[in-house]
C-alpha cells in the first residue's frame, strides 16, 4: 500500500510477442502524507467498590490531504488515479458503562455495554474536482459519491418519481412504476450508532457469558439481492407468484394487456393465470393504480442488471438499498473452572474448559436474506 504512488508496468505475452500493460489504477508520484489534527476528551467515574463504572470519551478531528482515489475516463490512461482529494472532519463519542448488580458468596452477575457515535463531513475538495465517486455499477444504475457539505458515502440510485404526497407514480402505459430522470440520493452507508451488550453469570466454578453486537442506520447496496430477485431465486420473490402467496388472477387480451378475471377460462377461451400484482401508488391523474401486470414480467424487468442510464427504461436499483439495522449473538460460551485442589496435583495453577459459539444468530436484522455484515457497500470508509 505505502508503494501505491509509483507507477509500475506489468510484463505479458500473447501470441510470441511481449507487451507492457499499466494498472487501470494510476498512481501518483506528487502525492503528500495525510495530516491529522486531533483533540479528546475522557471522563472514567468508579463508584461502590467498583461495583459500578463508566468510560466517557469525545473526540474531534480534521484530516487534511486526504489521500483516496478519484475517478477519470479511461482515455486518460486509467480508471482511477490516487490523489490529496480534500479534507474530512470527524467527530464522535464513545460510551462504555459496566456494573455488577448480584455479588454474593457462590453466585456472581456482571453487566457490560457500549455505545459509539461517528459522524464525518466532507469540508473540502481540490480544485475541478466536485465530487468524489467511490464506486458506480451497471451503467451508473447506482453509485456511491462523497460531496463537499456532506457525509462521506451517499448512495445514488435511480428511484420510482412521487408526487407531493410521497405516492410512487405508476405509468398508464406499462403498469410499472415512472422513474426519476437522474440518480437521487438513496441512503448514506454511514451508521448513527454502534454498539454491544455482555453479560457473564458465575455460580461457583461454573460460568455462562454472553455477548451481543448492534448497529443501527446504515444503507447498504444489495447487488445479489437485486440480480436473484430477477431470477426468482429469494423467497422474497415468491410474492404473488401464484394465488397461494398473493397472486391476482388475469387473462391477456389480444394486445398482452392483463384483464383482471375471476373465472376458470376467459370469456373467449383465453388462459387464466394466478400471478397477477397490481403495484401499490396512483396513476399520473393521482387516482389508485388499477393496472394489472405479471408478477414475472415485473420481477425479470424492474429487477436484473442495469437502469436507465444504460436502456433498461423500467428497472432501478433503489428497491435493493436496505437500512443495515441489526442486533446479532455475538458470541455465547458456557464453562467451568477447575478446582485449584485438583490441578495442584499437576502442577497447574488454572484450567478453564469451555464450550462456546460466535456468530450464531440475528435476533433482529432489517436487510432480507443475507448477513448484514458480509456485504461490499462500506468496506471502504474507515473512521479515521
Amino acid at each position: 500500500e505505502i508503494y501505491r504512488a509509483a507507477q509500475a508496468y506489468t510484463q505479458n505475452t500473447a501470441g510470441g510477442y511481449i507487451y507492457n500493460t499499466v494498472d487501470k489504477k494510476v498512481g501518483n508520484e506528487t502525492i503528500k502524507p495525510e495530516k491529522k489534527f486531533e483533540w479528546e476528551l475522557g471522563l472514567e467515574g468508579k463508584f461502590f467498590g467498583n461495583r459500578l463504572g463508566f468510560d466517557l470519551s469525545f473526540y474531534t478531528n480534521t484530516v487534511k490531504d486526504q489521500i483516496l482515489e478519484a475517478t477519470m475516463p479511461s482515455s486518460a490512461g486509467g480508471t482511477s488515479i490516487l490523489l490529496n482529494i480534500g479534507e474530512l472532519k470527524n467527530k464522535g463519542f464513545e460510551l462504555s458503562l459496566y456494573g455488577t448488580p448480584i455479588c454474593i458468596r457462590d453466585f456472581s452477575w456482571e453487566l457490560r455495554t457500549n455505545l459509539s457515535w461517528y459522524k464525518n463531513e466532507v469540508t473540502r475538495l481540490m480544485d475541478g474536482i466536485d465530487r468524489i465517486t467511490h464506486w458506480d455499477m451497471d451503467g451508473t444504475s447506482a453509485a456511491m459519491y462523497s460531496f463537499v457539505g456532506r457525509p462521506m458515502g451517499d448512495i445514488y440510485a435511480y428511484a420510482p418519481l412521487t408526487d407531493e404526497n410521497g405516492n410512487k407514480i405508476v405509468d398508464s402505459s406499462t403498469g410499472f412504476y415512472k422513474l426519476t430522470d437522474e440518480p437521487v440520493r438513496v441512503g448514506n452507508a454511514m451508521p448513527k450508532f454502534t454498539g454491544g451488550f455482555a453479560t457473564t453469570l458465575t455460580y461457583k466454578d461454573f460460568f455462562l457469558d454472553t455477548s451481543l453486537d448492534y448497529r443501527v442506520g446504515g444503507a447498504v447496496m444489495n447487488t445479489p439481492y437485486q440480480y436473484l430477485m430477477s431470477r426468482g431465486s429469494l423467497v422474497q420473490s415468491m410474492a404473488n407468484r401464484d394465488a397461494a402467496h398473493g397472486g391476482l388472477t388475469y387473462y391477456l387480451d389480444a394486445n398482452d394487456k392483463c384483464v383482471p378475471y375471476s373465472g376458470t377460462v376467459g370469456p373467449n377461451g383465453e388462459k387464466v393465470y394466478d400471478n397477477g400484482m397490481i403495484l401499490k401508488g396512483v396513476k399520473e391523474d393521482g387516482t389508485a393504480n388499477d393496472i394489472m401486470i405479471g408478477s414475472d414480467y415485473w420481477y425479470n424487468t424492474a429487477y436484473g442488471w442495469g437502469g436507465p442510464g444504460n436502456g433498461s427504461s423500467m428497472r432501478y436499483y433503489s428497491h435493493s438499498v436496505f437500512d443495515n439495522t441489526y442486533i446479532k449473538v455475538r458470541e455465547l460460551s458456557i464453562g467451568y473452572n477447575l478446582p485449584a485442589k485438583l490441578l495442584s496435583k499437576f502442577a497447574c495453577r488454572s484450567l478453564q474448559v469451555s464450550l462456546y459459539g460466535r456468530n450464531l444468530f440475528y435476533i433482529y436484522k432489517k436487510m432480507p436474506g443475507f448477513d448484514a455484515e458480509a456485504t461490499d457497500a462500506t468496506s471502504w470508509i474507515e473512521q479515521t
